[in-house]
């Protein structure tokens, strides 16, 4: 049995520049388009990564 984690456990994480000020962009038709606040990303791949219970990210 594969136990999956709930979304609240998990951060977003730019792919450019490693940053967690990602908000979601556009959506609906044109799927998930996000917005990276420091360098300015804007793409659909981000990185989704683990976070420990205190909200430190596990890297």
């Amino acid at each position: 049995m594969v136990r999956r984690r709930s979304p609240r456990n998990r951060i977003l994480r730019c792919p450019t520049c490693g940053s967690t000020r990602i908000v979601l962009s556009a959506g609906m038709i044109l799927g998930q388009v996000y917005h990276c606040l420091d360098c300015d990303y804007l793409g659909s791949l981000v990185l989704e990564v683990d976070v420990a219970d205190d909200g430190s990210p596990l890297d």
